[in-house]
């Protein structure tokens, strides 16, 4: 029999699951005005927060990839097509290194921005010595040949569960990089098999990389059930209990993401616009993502070229909660296989969970996929996440000095 809580979570799934909600579109502003009207009805006063950003990440990732493929091809010409192909495969890979890592844009910034919308509303407690920020996404991803569900069962199938997913990034980072140093080798006068090799291999992974991006963008959109309707729900669920039971010493706010798919567009719009109010307030934040998979999962860190490690006191309490016996069931992963919103505040020292979810397999399934469907979320995992995290919520306000 299902709980009022697992009601609740389950219609509010089903309701954000059937808009079509594509990042920074029409959808998503939809999608927006939903969820603040739920966070209204709830007794908050919930605002939308519009931002300009370009989450088309497939269109200009898939430039990177053309970019370094091209400059393959110049420095086969001679060292003055290799000197021009250097400099061309040296900003890509620059570039793509600053997207992947998120530390800073050079191509993304020649693309043209769309408006994307994030909502937040607020449970004041202005006294308050600590400020914690819940977050899930509204925004629903594309699918393509990359999230094919078949690659991750066969990958499961092969390798097994594992706590560190295998950065698949690297290897279109790589090849560009490869490109770069050949096409440098060459502009100095060096023509052996190796740089030829190099370029050759390094040329068509990196083309390959950039027609499968193009493939992403013109694939059939993922309805999102999982990823994140599911996020949002548990975020409305804890936001309806704590305005019942508001936590003591602590203001929370509810914050809901645009353009996450596009990379986490809607946390870094939001951090720039409230850095100055998140000073001195000692923010934390607990991020939700893919809950309804099979069993919660707390990650410890996430990158896609190289590992961010959550901040030691996030870890440590979702540790000292995953130790309470009613959440045996509660795993913890050293680093994430995707991209999520606690990534953005970790960069900026700020403590933040991401409470996730995998199947006994250790994968997503229906990750990006136009099988993302209310119909196949594990509601069970739902309500665990939820139990989790609002005991999450009440061991750090029971810890505040």
């Amino acid at each position: 029999m299902e709980t009022d809580v697992g009601f609740r979570l389950a219609a509010d799934i089903r309701a954000l699951a059937a808009i079509e909600r594509p990042s920074a579109s029409p959808g998503e502003e939809e999608a927006a005005r939903w969820v603040r009207s739920r966070l209204r009805e709830l007794g908050l006063d919930a605002e939308i927060e519009p931002f300009h950003f370009n989450p088309d990440y497939w269109t200009i990732w898939a430039a990177h990839g053309r970019i370094a493929a091209a400059a393959a091809g110049l420095a086969f010409l001679g060292r003055r097509g290799a000197r021009v192909g250097f400099l061309a495969s040296t900003l890509a890979t620059a570039s793509f290194w600053g997207e992947l890592t998120r530390e800073f844009y050079l191509l993304r910034r020649l693309f043209p921005t769309s408006t994307s919308y994030n909502v937040l509303a607020r449970l004041p407690n202005p006294e308050a010595s600590r400020l914690i920020i819940v977050s899930a996404h509204h925004d629903a991803p594309h699918s393509g040949l990359v999230f094919h569900p078949a690659i991750f069962e066969t990958a499961a199938r092969l390798l097994g569960p594992s706590e560190e997913p295998p950065p698949v990034l690297r290897v279109p980072f790589g090849a560009m990089a490869a490109v770069t140093a050949a096409a440098l080798g060459r502009s100095l006068g060096m023509r052996g098999a190796i740089s030829r090799r190099l370029l050759l291999t390094g040329g068509l992974l990196s083309l390959t990389f950039a027609a499968l991006m193009r493939n992403v963008g013109r694939s059939q959109l993922s309805p999102g059930a999982n990823d994140d309707a599911s996020g949002v729900a548990v975020l409305l669920a804890l936001a309806e209990a704590l305005v019942q039971d508001p936590p003591p010493d602590m203001e929370v706010w509810f914050l809901s993401t645009g353009s996450e798919e596009g990379i986490l567009g809607g946390m870094e719009a939001f951090m720039e616009r409230h850095r100055g109010e998140l000073h001195g307030r000692r923010p934390f934040v607990l991020n939700f993502e893919v809950l309804g998979s099979g069993h919660p999962v707390v990650l410890e860190g996430e990158g896609f070229l190289r590992r961010y490690p959550y901040h030691p006191e996030a870890v440590a309490l979702a540790s000292e909660v995953a130790a309470e016996p009613e959440f045996a069931s509660v795993r913890f992963l050293r680093n994430a296989p995707f991209a999520t919103d606690a990534l953005i505040a970790t960069q900026r020292g700020i403590p933040a969970i991401t409470v996730a979810s995998l199947n006994d397999d250790g994968y997503v399934p229906h990750y990006h996929w136009p099988t993302d469907t209310p119909e196949n979320i594990d509601l069970r995992s739902v309500e665990e996440a939820y139990a989790f995290s609002y005991r999450l919520i009440r061991r750090l306000a029971e810890g505040q000095p």
